[in-house]
């Protein structure tokens, strides 16, 4: 990894440890969805995708959100005119399992667990799944929010990740509540 890229991971884990501390105490006039989107413009930065993931050195990062509106709308207001590691960011809101094709990131709102498992094995390729209920790294989620009291958390399942061809830099796992497949 070049000097540069190095800079620009460190100035990222910066940013998501700013992001991490800043919903942890998050004001009340903060949305939940509003600290969801933060988070799911950030985490890309810190995923080792597989090769020809990205065909083209131009080719915008697309991040899916199925089920929720308003984290779609936040998301959007948020990415306008920025990038992720030199990317254009667009957001794609998706139906269903079929209109996830060419998304790099997916976020799917709670939904019951034969769903979102279902759901979840529709969508094919290395896309890093993000959802937000209980037992959902279990059902095929690489990370999970957890809202607990004023503070939103994530976890992260490298069995999960590793199943899409995802890896997770280990500055991620280390922010993430728990990590799950994780030798130690």
């Amino acid at each position: 990894m070049g000097p540069s890229m190095h800079s620009r991971r460190v100035l990222c884990l910066a940013a998501l440890s700013a992001l991490f501390a800043r919903a942890h105490a998050q004001p009340a006039a903060t949305t939940a969805a509003a600290v969801k989107a933060a988070f799911l413009y950030k985490f890309p930065s810190f995923v080792d995708w597989p090769p020809g993931v990205f065909q083209r050195p131009n080719q915008p990062l697309v991040i899916g959100v199925v089920g929720d509106d308003t984290l779609a709308a936040d998301l959007e207001q948020m990415v306008a005119g920025r990038t992720t590691d030199g990317r254009a960011v667009t957001v794609h809101r998706v139906a269903d399992a079929a209109s996830a094709a060419g998304v790099h990131v997916l976020y799917i709102a709670r939904r019951s667990d034969a769903r979102l498992q279902d759901f979840i094995a529709a969508v094919p390729g290395p896309v890093l799944i993000v959802t937000e209920q209980p037992g959902a790294l279990q059902l095929g989620s690489v990370l999970n929010f957890a809202e607990d009291g004023s503070r939103m958390r994530f976890s992260a399942s490298l069995v999960s990740a590793a199943s899409r061809k995802l890896k997770l830099s280990a500055r991620l796992l280390a922010v993430a509540e728990s990590v799950e497949g994780h030798n130690s």
